[in-house]
């Protein structure tokens, strides 16, 4: 039995998944503390070793007052499914996390709420409203339908004091199946912790209808805490989960000083924009643990990185990737190939410059127009009426001048220029060459 019963619908399932990115739902653990706090109990329940079945079995077995989903874009069909199978007697059914945040239409036929931006006030908020019997509808940072419409309530203001946040509730996550996930697959185990919230760019394909403009970060004592907790559970290795960690670099120094000086011994990697990072900072990130920073490089022309608003351009991504290898780091690099002004000219010029960065982890995605952002602006008039289903099934959701069957091969092509450059030859090899003079050809020649 349980007061709440807070769902994580992520169900993809594949024989090949060896996602380097399968952590367990930290923003529903983070709801889970608040509620706790107040003195609420509650079940998390996540999808990702499971099956919808047993999601809704486990949820009627617990009799909540109160069904709290986390839905992000590739999570709405499995969320709106499961909420139909669960309508029905008291249950107050409310979607939360991005995706309801920035479209809470999309749910509202369904769903009886959403939760619009953080939830750690709101939710239990909501949950004595309902317990009560009062009307929960003036409750800042929801939305509900209102005869057809969707009517929303005074926004709810960020918090600002994520420190007097409690840390998520690792004990509801399934820890034993995240293990063994990463234990099977890479030998060490993973798991994930945020020090900051929102982001101050504006990037035209980002969303950010929860945490903001305004990047609100953790002190470095309580960041450290957090990891020494992590270590101590089990975990070899730990994902820090902010939209960039290095923002604020005193801070990152701070946090890994205090990780040499406890002499915590565990591993850890992040997110990183490519400009205002140093070789100073990177080497004190090498020496407190961290083995691989990501960035998001996005193309390998100016022209597109304009378009995408990134603010940042071709030479400061080398120059960060080229620091990083210096400082000792493993480095990760995520691309977006196809995004609308893109030609065959850029197209090529991206995928041959991602694949010569000597990149340890290389990732391509097609544009994903996701509402309230630049992009989906730039597409809204030529969408299609599909939805992402699948989080690693490529798909075009707009009428692109580029095939998927384009991309692909594009995508295809990087990935094994990029195992070439660094598993069988110097730059400038025969063999290389030949490859990427065939390959640009062909990827012409694709409509």
């Amino acid at each position: 039995m349980a007061d709440a019963v807070l769902i994580y619908p992520y169900f993809y399932k594949h024989a090949k998944d060896t996602s380097i990115f399968k952590f367990p739902p930290l923003g529903l653990g983070y709801i889970a503390s608040a509620l706790r706090n107040k003195g609420f109990s509650v079940d998390l329940i996540d999808g990702t070793f499971t099956d919808p079945d047993s999601v809704v079995e486990r949820t009627l077995a617990a009799d909540p007052v109160v069904v709290g989903y986390y839905v992000m874009i590739t999570m709405e069909h499995a969320a709106l499914e499961l909420a139909r199978r669960l309508n029905g007697g008291s249950r107050l059914q409310v979607a939360g996390g991005p995706y309801p945040s920035a479209t809470p239409e999309r749910f509202l036929h369904v769903f009886d709420i959403t939760c619009i931006g953080e939830g750690e006030n709101t939710m239990p908020e909501l949950m004595t409203a309902v317990i009560e019997g009062n009307d929960p509808k003036g409750i800042r940072g929801l939305a509900y339908g209102d005869n057809g419409t969707v009517t929303r309530t005074a926004p709810r203001d960020r918090i600002t004091d994520i420190d007097a946040l409690s840390t998520p509730a690792r004990d509801l996550f399934d820890d034993t199946a995240y293990k063994d996930y990463w234990h099977g697959h890479y030998g060490h185990t993973v798991t994930s912790m945020i020090t900051s919230r929102g982001c101050p760019y504006h990037c035209g394909f980002c969303s950010k209808p929860v945490f903001g403009d305004s990047c609100i970060g953790r002190n470095a004592t309580g960041i450290v805490d957090e990891m020494e907790g992590i270590a101590a559970s089990g975990y070899d290795r730990i994902w820090i989960a902010d939209d960039c960690f290095t923002l604020d670099k005193k801070r990152v120094i701070e946090v890994c000083d205090l990780i040499r000086d406890r002499g915590l011994n565990i591993t850890w990697e992040c997110l990183s924009r490519v400009d205002g990072i140093d070789l100073t900072t990177l080497k004190s990130m090498h020496n407190a643990g961290c083995d691989r920073v990501f960035f998001g490089l996005e193309s390998g022309t100016d022209t597109m990185l304009k378009k995408m608003k990134k603010g940042t351009d071709v030479a400061a991504g080398s120059r960060a990737v080229g620091l990083s290898l210096e400082s000792g780091l493993k480095t990760g690099g995520f691309f977006i190939l196809g995004y609308p002004g893109e030609t065959n000219d850029t197209l090529i010029k991206t995928v041959n410059y991602s694949s010569h960065l000597g990149l340890d982890y290389l990732s391509y995605t097609v544009p994903y127009p996701i509402p309230g952002t630049d992009l989906y602006e730039k597409v809204a008039p030529v969408l299609n009426d599909e939805e992402w289903t699948s989080p690693k099934r490529h798909k075009l959701l707009y009428r692109s001048h580029f095939s998927i069957l384009k991309l692909k091969a594009a995508m295809a092509k990087g990935l094994i220029q990029n195992w070439l450059k660094r598993h069988l030859m110097k730059p400038g090899a025969i063999m290389e060459t030949a490859f990427r003079y065939v390959s640009d050809r062909i990827i012409r020649l694709i409509p």
